[in-house]
């Protein structure tokens, strides 16, 4: 045989192994499908357009999966051993299917999918964490030898058959064909509020539904206004129809009080809780001294999304996707609506995206979902306009009924005031090039940037605690000054600016001064967080005190010291168990990195298996 001869032979054998490789991941497709269908009891499927879109949902997800996490086999298929091919497909291929296998297990026990987080503690803290009895044991091991045999005899018959290559391609097109039908699916469900397909989403391993809300309304394919409304109305008559949630735990158990506070609460967009201080923020600095300031409060976010989800909601922003394809409001606004308050939402900052829309808001009818304004400072001073125009009217009704009002105030987040402002702090930076920052810059220039707009907005909020004094509303308001996150600038000496992108005390310290009438004004030492709010004002306020805080929220309430050592705060993709000393974070890569507290890595630190538990129940004992 000359040289072309073997050339050709080695090439056709290489096609071999590489084609048998293709078919072994498409079989291990249809294996890995058999093996989701553990998370059908998970799944509601109210009808039959519903079953359609599962049903194309598993026949693209599971093959997909296959495929890809079956890519290092095509460089061993590169080795001319058909024997060694086999076995090391055979035991890749039981390994990660028995890895699904793993996942459907911890998805059933605790609601969500296998993460380096729980990989991480489960060879951290074994069985204190997770506990199987022997039997298990012996069944998860006789399933593995039998899938192992399974995929030796299956890799075998496929290299005997030899089935043809263009029918591979036929199937490999087919998959993406199937992605490319679920995810555009997916996106005009998303667009229309339809939590019937967005909700089977937080069931599938690694799906992540594709969305295109803005490009849909941009070109006039969806009504936006026609569909908040109609979503806001049937979250209104049927409580936001939980799905897979079970919130609250329990009934609640409340009573009509027999004074109805008005409640205002005003998040600044990344107030930092040190910030309060007469240079640059004076109306809020002396409202403050005549009230309860908590001084080591806490956001349970490092971004606007986690941080007005647990305002709100008083739990862990990981359960987002299940509150916001379910549209279920927090119990805390659908409370309030119980008792015939009046509902005024103003936000600087668009309320589409983050959609809180769809669940904090998702009950509120004439939500504005976005304010007029070309710029922060001017939505700021219209929001400022708009309620000051509401508390007017209130005055002039006079019908005795509460008010609920929420102020989002967003100049901060643009790190620039208007040119003619009075208040510059120097040296003043403008323009702003954030493309400058890095770690031998200047951050007073940043931070002088940011106490002026931090002066800017406080001149608004100004207006608004000024305006309820002038009309006698401060004795019947309970008022919560806040912010949704902190703010950085590069204090760790590690290059973080901003928030967003770790869990510090800079980026998670906020403030937290509360007037509440007929409490004496004083200053809090203890540290609180985000997950007492919903509880202070459910127990103290809106009739619910014969309800354990526990049904409905993580914390216990603002006026007595946290019962736990730990907490719980996400970012947008990540999220970190906050110890005294230390932070667990799980990254959306799959990494899992242990912090102290000024976030030096900590590799030889083992958190208490108990602690890890109570977390992982947390994140998951409001699904069903």
């Amino acid at each position: 045989m000359d040289g072309r001869d073997l050339l050709k032979t080695q090439l056709r054998e290489l096609g071999q192994r590489l084609s048998w490789t293709g078919w072994f991941l498409l079989a291990n497709g249809v294996l890995a499908l058999l093996v989701g269908l553990r998370y059908l009891p998970w799944i509601t499927i109210p009808d039959g357009t519903t079953g359609i879109y599962v049903t194309f949902l598993y026949l693209a997800q599971f093959p997909l999966l296959a495929l890809v996490a079956g890519l290092p086999l095509l460089v061993i298929g590169l080795i001319p051993s058909r024997r060694l091919l086999i076995a090391l497909g055979t035991v890749y291929a039981t390994g990660a299917l028995g890895l699904l296998l793993i996942d459907t297990v911890t998805y059933a026990q605790f609601r969500f999918h296998l993460s380096g987080f729980v990989l991480d503690m489960a060879l951290k803290g074994g069985t204190q964490i997770f506990a199987f009895p022997w039997q298990m044991w012996a069944i998860a091991g006789g399933a593995t030898l039998g899938l192992l045999l399974l995929e030796l005899v299956m890799g075998i018959f496929l290299f005997r058959r030899r089935p043809r290559g263009r029918w591979l391609a036929l199937g490999i097109a087919t998959v993406f064909a199937g992605q490319l039908v679920v995810h555009g699916w997916h996106a005009w469900a998303d667009a229309n509020h339809d939590s019937r397909i967005t909700s089977i989403t937080r069931a599938m391993p690694l799906y992540y539904g594709a969305t295109a809300k803005r490009f849909m309304e941009k070109n006039g394919l969806v009504d936006p206004e026609a569909i908040r409304e109609q979503s806001a109305a049937s979250a209104l008559t049927t409580g936001g129809g939980g799905g897979q949630l079970d919130y609250p735990t329990e009934p609640l158990s409340c009573e009509r009080p027999a004074e109805r506070p008005n409640v205002l609460v005003i998040a600044i967009d990344g107030a930092r809780g040190d910030m309060v201080d007469p240079r640059w923020m004076p109306n809020i600095h002396e409202f403050a001294g005549r009230s309860l300031q908590f001084t080591d409060h806490y956001s349970n976010g490092n971004a606007t999304k986690p941080g007005i989800f647990t305002l709100f909601y008083s739990l862990p922003s990981g359960y987002w996707e299940a509150f916001t394809t379910a549209k279920q409001p927090p119990v805390m606004i659908t409370r309030m609506q119980e008792l015939d308050y009046r509902m005024k939402i103003l936000s600087s900052a668009p309320l589409i995206s983050p959609a809180f829309t769809k669940n904090v808001f998702a009950s509120v009818d004439d939500l504005r979902l976005e304010t007029p304004g070309d710029k922060p400072w001017d939505r700021d001073t219209r929001i400022t306009n708009d309620w000051l125009d509401f508390t007017a009217q209130h005055s002039e009704a006079s019908t005795g009924e509460p008010f609920f009002g929420f102020l989002f105030y967003d100049t901060p987040h643009n790190h620039r005031v208007p040119d003619d402002y009075p208040v510059k702090f120097q040296p003043y930076w403008d323009p702003v090039n954030k493309l400058a920052l890095g770690p031998d810059f200047n951050p007073e220039l940043m931070r002088n940037n940011y106490k002026s707009t931090l002066h800017f907005v406080d001149n608004q909020v100004g207006r608004v605690l000024s305006d309820l004094r002038d009309r006698d509303l401060l004795d019947s308001t309970i008022v919560m000054i806040t912010g949704d996150h902190g703010q950085e600038f590069n204090e760790y000496g590690k290059n973080y600016w901003g928030h967003g992108s770790n869990f510090g005390q800079y980026q998670l310290h906020t403030p937290m001064i509360v007037h509440w009438p007929g409490r004496d004004s004083r200053t809090i030492e203890y540290r609180t967080e985000n997950f007492d709010v919903a509880p202070t004002l459910m127990g103290r306020a809106l009739g619910c005190g014969a309800t354990a805080p526990e049904t409905y929220a993580t914390g216990n309430g603002l006026f007595q010291k946290r019962e736990r050592d730990w907490s719980i705060a996400h970012s947008y993709m990540d999220y970190a168990v906050l110890l005294d000393d230390h932070r667990i974070v799980q990254y959306a890569s799959g990494r899992v990195e242990t912090v102290d507290d000024e976030l030096n890595p900590a590799p030889e630190f083992r958190p208490d298996p108990r602690t890890i538990k109570e977390v992982l129940q947390e994140m998951s004992r409001f699904y069903r």
